[in-house]
């Protein structure tokens, strides 16, 4: 399968499954960059949040989430927060108009992570990171290509359909 072929299907799979506006994937390499694609997490939440181990679960209010973590062990620490409920705010706000995280990113992630996790593919995934990470000295964004945050998302997501067609 090229790799034209492979980005196009990884799309698709968004424009399905995610629930995101066709809008919203039409921008996506904008809104990649914009902060409300960003959240503050301390270094070992951040750690386990990019490896698809912790997700946040929106709750029926708006910007409230719920910590979640995939089964397996634990991997929040300390356990405390497992469960939290967080509720994003501009403390900035009415002097800055900074936007909050884009709940269509944040459930994004929460559904890559479970289906991820249930498929036996994170584990797979992990170590691609980890790979990666080790050979760039801690930054994953090596894998961005001519700084294309699109084509960075696209790799990953080939990395991980080339791996789930090894372990099925």
């Amino acid at each position: 399968m090229d790799r034209t072929h492979t980005a196009a299907a990884t799309w698709n799979i968004i424009r399905h499954y995610s629930g995101m506006s066709e809008e919203t994937i039409q921008n996506m390499e904008r809104l990649l960059d914009d902060p409300s694609n960003g959240m503050m997490l301390a270094h070992d939440i951040h750690d386990v949040f990019d490896k698809l181990k912790v997700y946040l679960e929106q709750t029926e209010r708006e910007n409230e989430y719920v910590v979640k973590e995939v089964e397996g062990r634990p991997w929040i620490h300390p356990r405390e927060l497992l469960g939290k409920t967080i509720t994003f705010r501009n403390h900035d706000a009415p002097t800055q108009d900074l936007p909050l995280p884009n709940p269509q990113f944040i459930a994004l992630h929460a559904g890559i992570s479970r289906i991820l996790h249930m498929s036996g593919a994170s584990e797979v995934f992990t170590q691609i990171l980890d790979k990666y990470d080790g050979a760039t000295g801690g930054n994953v964004g090596s894998l961005k290509s001519n700084g294309n945050p699109v084509h960075q998302l696209s790799s990953i997501m080939s990395a991980l359909h080339i791996c789930a067609s090894l372990i099925a």
